[in-house]
């Protein structure tokens, strides 16, 4: 799953009593353009993800502005009317949207994908999509997901999140103050007052500066949950929050003022530019686009000649910001069903093409769904419950349409699979390996069957996760597949989930030839004593995870052989004067010759080759011709460099088992 942006709510109407900010309204153009351009170009825009950290900072600092004035003006909070607003602003749009992209989904999308799709429709639906999505990042068998259509409600849900909680926050800390004021009051015989606001910055600076610290951990150690659930989020709004307790924007020279717009707007513009998929995020890295936001936010619209303003006030400008939430809406949903449909990549007319259709649906849903929702009589000047009550209402289509779908296909599905073990376990010639061992094998009933079928192939799969460390985990796992009696072998299954594809081999070998296999591995993680480039979520803790297997291999029980196999896409930092290549091949050396120093043997097994990246897509279209059109040429499956080949010609005691390739190369491996 790639890094996905956000759909920012940011709260485009203006809450009672408030004032229309246009530089609220710039920073909402700057980020939603910054995140389209991403999503359109991320070639050209490569840190317009960022987008997602402004839209964060001013929901902060506008919520925590709204619930102050009504604090400060009636001493108490009403949570069931701020709810509705923000139900009444939200929902209307985002509803729409959803609907119809699960109509999109049941008509455009290969069946295949309807699981995930609809899962994460829902979840958007529920507000829990940043959940949905934190959970399959840390699930390696969700690893290759496709981008779904919803996917950047993520921040929806992010939002929501935090709509419902600060309000209850603020309201708890001001209740504390209040209290605290009059009991003081009443000792000294003096009339209570109201609190002061500004204490309100305690709850925020210590919920802010946790928030920040679990971000940079998380980040650190598990990237891909860190990217997506709200704790690692919430120390944005904090700052927002702390602009709106602390900072007017008429305070300060208006010379300082017009120099820290300038300097916001120039920090937002750098992270777009400066930040790509490599840099850690959210953690200490958002703090550029934060504090930016933070300044320009405090900078207000200041009146010197050389400030922003012509950027600020330009028409086109505002009008953007204003529709910055439907924009988010609609763009991600029209890409990923473009990119579904169109089986070549779009050009950069197409792009601007999309782009314009972007724009003017999220005009037409701004004029159309957005202002008449939030205007209506009924709801807006009605009962909060009511509100509340045609809200869950609303979600019911989405929810029914995408469960119902769901279920069908899951019965479907299961039916399927009961078909399936039936075939697999009847005793039926020219199936599977039958059929490439022997050329004459032939079967009329099989003739156009694909088992699995391209549906269900996303659950077909021989990896067991169980038995290794997941992402984010450190302990070295170990699961052991035993023999009756004395094993006549000891083994060890070493290595990433491309060993573990051979676990269902080492099963069987322990059963009929009296084995003891020890299965060790790890999501990402080579066996190598090179350094992994740690670019991806999937890569964490692997030198830790190392450390331990190093010295159990070393120290532990002697093995007779291990068994390795990893991925040739796996990539390792070139150590100085050395290529990545020669530092891949001097890595697995390394840490090969642990076992091979106790008389240990050392079997690695090449990778697989690589399959087109649309190959089920492929295969979908004509199963029965699958075998000749869904293939690669020898020399595209083959491009990554492995490594293993030339480990096991270097080192006596290690062989090499070519299954891939019809002329195997051994190295020093015995016949």
């Amino acid at each position: 799953m790639s890094r996905a942006v956000v759909a920012p709510s940011h709260v485009a109407g203006k809450p009672s009593g408030a004032v229309k900010r246009p530089e609220i309204q710039a920073l909402r153009a700057a980020a939603v353009l910054g995140v389209v351009v991403y999503h359109l170009w991320p070639a050209r825009l490569t840190g317009g993800f960022a987008g997602v950290d402004v839209f964060f900072v001013i929901s902060g600092f506008l919520i925590t502005a709204h619930l102050l004035r009504e604090l400060t003006s009636t001493d108490r909070l009403g949570l069931g009317r701020f709810y509705a607003r923000r139900a009444l602003r939200l929902l209307p749009a985002a509803l729409l949207v959803l609907t119809a992209s699960a109509v999109a989904t049941w008509l455009l999308v290969p069946e295949r994908s309807w699981p995930q799709f609809f899962r994460e429709i829902i979840g958007s639906a529920l507000y829990v999509q940043n959940w949905v999505l934190s959970a399959d990042s840390v699930d390696y068998l969700a690893q290759d997901n496709a981008p779904s259509p919803v996917q950047h409600y993520w921040s929806l849900s992010v939002e929501e999140q935090f709509y419902l909680v600060w309000p209850v926050l603020l309201l708890a800390a001001w209740t504390v103050v209040r209290r605290f004021r009059a009991r003081s009051a009443a000792r000294h015989g003096t009339p209570a007052t109201s609190p002061d606001p500004r204490w309100l910055a305690v709850p925020l600076v210590v919920v802010g500066a946790a928030s920040l610290v679990f971000s940079i951990h998380l980040t650190a150690v598990d990237p891909g949950p860190a990217y997506f659930v709200t704790p690692t989020r919430a120390w944005e709004f904090a700052v927002g929050g702390l602009v709106a307790v602390f900072a007017s924007p008429r305070e300060g020279a208006s010379a300082v003022r017009s120099a820290a717009s300038w300097l916001g707007f120039g920090g937002i513009v750098a992270t777009f530019f400066l930040y790509d998929h490599s840099t850690p995020f959210p953690s200490y890295t958002a703090l550029l686009p934060v504090l930016a936001t933070a300044l320009v936010i405090w900078a207000g619209d200041p009146s010197d000649w050389w400030a922003p303003r012509a950027l600020i006030s330009n028409r086109g400008v505002q009008y953007v910001g204003d529709v910055s939430y439907s924009l988010y809406l609609w763009h991600w949903p029209l890409i990923v069903f473009v990119g579904i449909v169109s089986a070549a990549p779009l050009d950069a007319l197409q792009k601007i093409g999309l782009l314009a259709l972007s724009l003017a649906l999220a005009a037409l849903t701004k004029q159309v769904v957005e202002d008449p929702a939030r205007r209506w009589r009924p709801l807006s000047q009605g009962k909060s419950r009511w509100t509340l009550v045609a809200t869950v209402a609303a979600m019911v289509p989405v929810l029914v349409l995408s469960g119902g779908l769901t279920a069908d296909l899951s019965a479907r599905q299961a039916s399927y699979r009961a078909m399936l073990e039936g075939v697999a376990s009847g005793g039926v010639s020219c199936l599977g390996a039958d059929a490439v061992a022997d050329a004459g094998c032939s079967n009329p009933a099989l003739e156009g069957e694909l088992f699995p079928d391209s549906e269900n192939a996303g659950t077909d799969d021989v990896n067991t996760p169980d038995c290794w460390s997941r992402n984010g985990e450190d302990a070295l796992k170990v699961c052991t597949e035993e023999t009756e009696g004395e094993p006549v072998l000891q083994v060890a299954l070493v290595g990433d989930s491309h060993s573990n594809q051979y676990l269902s081999t080492m099963k069987y070998l322990a059963e009929a030839r009296g084995w003891q296999v020890d299965v060790m591995g790890k999501t990402g993680c080579m066996w190598t004593g090179a350094t992994q480039v740690n670019s991806e979520r999937w890569v964490s803790n692997c030198e830790s995870w190392k450390s331990a297997l190093d010295e159990r291999l070393a120290t532990g029980k002697r093995y007779d052989v291990v068994i390795t196999s990893s991925s040739a896409a796996s990539e390792v930092a070139a150590d100085p004067g050395k290529s990545v290549e020669e530092t891949t091949v001097a890595g697995l050396v390394d840490a090969w010759s642990t076992v091979t120093a106790r008389g240990t043997e050392v079997i690695a097994i090449r990778d697989n080759p690589a399959a087109r990246d649309d190959y089920l897509t492929c295969i979908e279209a004509d199963p029965a011709a699958a075998a000749a059109e869904c293939g690669q040429d020898e020399e595209a499956a083959f491009a990554a460099f492995d490594g293993q080949l030339e480990a096991a010609e270097q080192l006596d005691g290690a062989s090499l088992v070519d299954l891939p390739r019809t002329s195997a190369r051994t190295g020093r491996a015995r016949p």
